[in-house]
């Protein structure tokens, strides 16, 4: 790879991110991966120890087992049985009905895993402080930037010694969460509204591991037959003591309610759990309020927003720290790209072109299950037992959405189109396709079942091609050296449609770091060196005698 010019200053870099928690940790393992040289900087002491959001689902699980943790954060997690919903007076009381959990038909080679923000955080954080080209700094506060010819400069401020250091650096993310301060100071607007609900987190420790649904349920909806008692979704964080109960407490325009005593707290536990004489310890609280957001923008002159920055969803879905942690595996390449001189700085606006309107599907699925927990509340307290089996039912297409997770696509972007439809996404199932714009579909690559497609995308563009197509080798190294890149090759020995792939036994995909398709040639082009460097020119925003090296 090549180096990475950042200046001679000691506070300089190349990437400046802001926020500590799971994009921007994402963020700093991925410019670790490409060896491209970052400061993080977060306001707090260190790693967060609250649940906070819960669920990694398939496509950020394969992004782990690229990444090397997906065993360390699925040890952690709950099995993979203990996923589904179950709706209940109380855990070990009266149970209305079960969600079961969605099951893995062998489309990815890494299956989701429910596990906490907490844990998710302390894994990336172990990978990104070992990293030699970057640093992490805990309890500085990012107090502001401007953008400079070429870059940014940022002022931080040490927490325990109010000591102000000035950085430099080339691009700056703002992954500093749903009050972004960047995000203020960019002067981007969020759309959507920003309160929806207050919302009371109770974190607290009790043994229930003596119950078998403990061991089967990732969600307990408790429906309480005592109306003092409130309803809540109490999330099991370890299949045995440690419990997050989620409750309402206001409406959106609501100020923040007064809090319950911790008196309060352990009554409501021990009434949701079902045993009257249950040792209760609380481990901590928290209060916010549910929002429907996406910025208006993701970028502003080279500032960046990922993760909670960028949206705010409800949590009904499981999709914030996912979409966040995504959107740093899109960035991160072509931040990368850029740096190095290989791409044009142009190609950088396909972040906010490719990510927003995914932003914006996630908002609206997670609002749309947060309008069925409520039809679901009327029910219960009308006590109509044919409707609460109907929404039982129907949560069925909130808690099973591989569709949602997989089968996203850009439409445009840093891709080229080739005149075929979309074909849509089902929630509960997912099509995979060769399709410029989506994930290329995951295949086994040996018998052994242990080295998959997705394999093959990380730091370099590949040419994915049929057994009778070109001799795209030549081709891919060809215009690998005009243009100083690597790009790799991988033919198939099968092209089967019903594996989603329809550019036929003698066409080829550019397929990107990311793992999306960018060109699709379902045929011999002519000549195949032209084709592939007429594309990349077009994708990575270069002119065409750079991508040629003559005249087209």
């Amino acid at each position: 790879m090549k180096p990475i010019p950042v200046g001679p200053a000691a506070n300089a870099t190349a990437v400046f991110i802001v926020g500590g928690g799971p994009s921007g940790l994402a963020m700093a393992l991925l410019m670790d991966r490409f060896q491209v040289p970052f400061v993080l900087v977060e306001r707090n002491a260190g790693l967060t120890d609250h649940p906070r959001a819960r669920g990694a689902w398939v496509r950020t699980v394969e992004l782990f087992r690229q990444w090397g943790i997906e065993r360390a954060v699925k040890a952690r997690g709950l099995p993979d049985d203990a996923n589904g919903f179950a709706f209940v007076e109380s855990i070990a009381g009266h149970e209305y009905g079960r969600v079961p959990r969605e099951i893995d038909l062998g489309q990815t080679p890494a299956w989701k895993c429910t596990v906490s923000q907490d844990v998710v955080e302390d894994e990336l954080f172990q990978v990104v402080k070992r990293s030699p080209w970057g640093r992490v700094h805990h309890a500085t506060e990012f107090i502001r930037h401007e953008e400079v010819t070429g870059g940014i400069q940022a002022i931080t401020r040490d927490n325990a010694t109010g000591r102000e250091t000035h950085w430099s650096a080339r691009y700056l993310i703002a992954a500093d969460g749903a009050g972004s301060g960047l995000r203020h100071q960019m002067d981007i607007a969020m759309t959507g509204p920003s309160s929806l609900a207050i919302m009371n987190n109770d974190y607290w420790q009790g043994d229930l591991a003596h119950l078998p649904s403990v061991r089967q349920v990732g969600v307990f909806r408790i429906m309480p037959g005592d109306p003092e008692v409130a309803s809540a979704s109490v999330l099991n964080t370890n299949g045995a003591d440690r419990w997050l109960t989620v409750t309402k407490v206001g409406d959106g325009q609501d100020q923040t309610p007064p809090q319950r005593s911790d008196a309060e707290v352990v009554r409501l536990a021990r009434a949701h759990s079902g045993i009257a004489n249950l040792d209760v310890k609380l481990i901590n609280r928290s209060v916010w309020r549910v929002s429907k957001q996406v910025a208006a923008s993701y970028a502003r002159g080279r500032a960046f927003l990922i993760g909670d920055a960028a949206h705010r969803f409800p949590p009904t879905g499981g999709y914030g720290m996912n979409t966040g942690i995504q959107d740093a595996h899109n960035l991160a390449w072509k931040l990368a790209m850029v740096l190095r001189g290989q791409a044009g700085e142009a190609l950088l606006d396909s972040y906010d072109a490719e990510r927003r309107p995914i932003g914006q599907a996630n908002a609206n699925f997670s609002h749309g299950n947060t309008v069925r927990f409520m039809k679901m509340e009327e029910a219960f307290q009308a006590r109509n037992l044919q409707a609460i089996n109907f929404w039982i039912k129907d949560v069925v297409h909130h808690s099973h959405s591989i569709g949602l997770g997989l089968g996203f696509g850009y439409d445009e972007g840093a891709l080229i189109p080739d005149g075929t439809a979309s074909r849509g996404i089902t929630l509960g199932r997912y099509d995979p396709s060769d399709r410029p714009g989506g994930r290329f579909p995951h295949l086994w690559l040996d018998l052994a079942r242990q080295r998959s497609t997705l394999d093959l995308f990380d730091r370099d563009f590949i040419v994915v091609h049929g057994p009778k197509s070109a001799d795209w080798r030549a081709a891919a190294h060809d215009v690998g050296e005009r243009l100083g890149m690597s790009i790799g090759t991988v033919e198939l020995d099968t092209v089967d449609p019903r594996d989603g792939l329809e550019m036929s036994l003698y066409g080829a995909v550019l397929v990107r770091p990311d793992g999306h398709v960018a060109w699709r040639m379902p045929w011999i082009p002519v000549d195949p060196a032209a084709s592939l460097a007429q594309a990349l020119a077009q994708i990575l925003r270069l002119s065409d005698t750079a991508a040629s090296g003559r005249t087209a």
